[in-house]
């Protein structure tokens, strides 16, 4: 059966007796209705843009919280309606700006890691100017609209990536953290057009893996089982996981904003993820994802790669707010047609 989130409370109940026991031991969730009156003005406004006035007074909303990370997602049945369609393709005048900016000329013009450029078939390190770690730099692409893709560019930015974390470390001659991002174009925060990833390597462990680690070890001293496999095996039981060359991939249940999916790997580095992220970016783009963050990282004995959709690159308000910076996130996706569409 197709299952909705707002009707998450029907699909755990049909659940057996032991799946059932596993879910409520990562996930708490509540269901309500938020209730309004339409004054009679409004009307006509709200059946042409809702559908009915009913529907508008009394919305069902699921809350559900990950209790050991804390990850807390709101959904609006209001706000879900909506199907997961392919769009029309992305054509964008500021996309077009090949040869014109300074990462297309990214050895004259961008600066350059104390060791040296690191550099790939399909791309070239560069030093990033304004630092947020000491060792942070950038893969700029050769390629300048960033929602141009193929698979073994993919790959090569991500070996290029694992090249430079390598110097780093010979240049440090101790292990570091290593983080790599892919902000997508000015929704996702990008500054610059151009493709590129930025990557950091850093002393100390980023505060929000950190926690995402001692839930972890938390987890598998209490229960004496593995956190990461008892997450897909709930998410896969519900219908919200698949595998991809023994990759698995999770559409999340407690997104931090929309269509976010998470992909765990036990390839002992990130290229070896490169098939399916391309697989996954592809199915995106096609979706008409016009904007993305992507990160990877490592966590025990895993690569783990987060993607969320941003938004459309004409909308001018942000999508991110207080509730996202400071209590919950507001979620307009749902994870059930995410996870059919793709």
């Amino acid at each position: 059966m197709k299952y909705e989130i707002t009707e998450l409370d029907k699909l755990v109940e049909q659940l057996s007796s032991d799946v059932r026991e596993l879910f409520k031991r990562f996930y708490s969730f509540d269901i309500s209705t938020g209730t309004l009156k339409v004054p009679e003005e409004m009307e006509d406004w709200v059946k042409k843009r809702f559908g009915s006035v009913e529907r508008v007074e009394n919305q069902r909303i699921v809350s559900i919280k990950n209790k050991f990370t804390g990850e807390h997602s709101l959904f609006n049945k209001l706000r879900l309606d909506r199907p997961v369609d392919a769009k029309s393709a992305i054509a964008l005048e500021e996309l077009k700006g090949k040869g014109e900016c300074l990462f297309c000329n990214p050895e004259k013009q961008t600066p350059t890691d104390v060791f040296g450029r690191v550099k790939g078939k399909n791309c070239i390190t560069a030093s990033n100017i304004a630092k947020y770690d000491s060792f942070h730099s950038l893969i700029i692409f050769n390629e300048h609209n960033p929602l141009t893709i193929k698979g073994e560019w993919i790959e090569d930015y991500l070996r290029t990536a694992e090249r430079w974390f390598e110097e780093v470390c010979k240049s440090e001659e101790k292990e570091l953290q290593k983080f790599f991002m892919w902000n997508c174009l000015w929704r996702s925060g990008a500054s610059i057009i151009h493709g590129h990833i930025q990557l950091t390597a850093s002393r100390m462990r980023y505060g929000k893996l950190e926690v995402l680690e001692k839930a972890m070890a938390e987890y598998e001293k209490e229960f004496k089982s593995d956190y990461i496999d008892d997450l897909y095996n709930v998410h896969k039981t519900l219908g919200l996981a698949k595998e991809n060359k023994g990759e698995r991939i999770l559409f999340y249940l407690t997104p931090i904003k929309e269509k976010e999916i998470i992909v765990v790997s036990k390839a002992r580095r990130s290229d070896g993820m490169a098939d399916t992220i391309y697989e996954l970016l592809k199915s995106y783009l096609d979706m008409g994802v016009q904007s993305f963050n992507l990160a990877i990282f490592q966590l025990g004995n895993y690569h783990i790669a987060r993607l969320v959709d941003r938004g459309s690159l004409t909308d001018k308000n942000s999508d991110i707010g207080a509730m996202e910076l400071y209590a919950a996130s507001v979620i307009s996706s749902d994870p059930f047609k995410l996870a059919q569409a793709i």
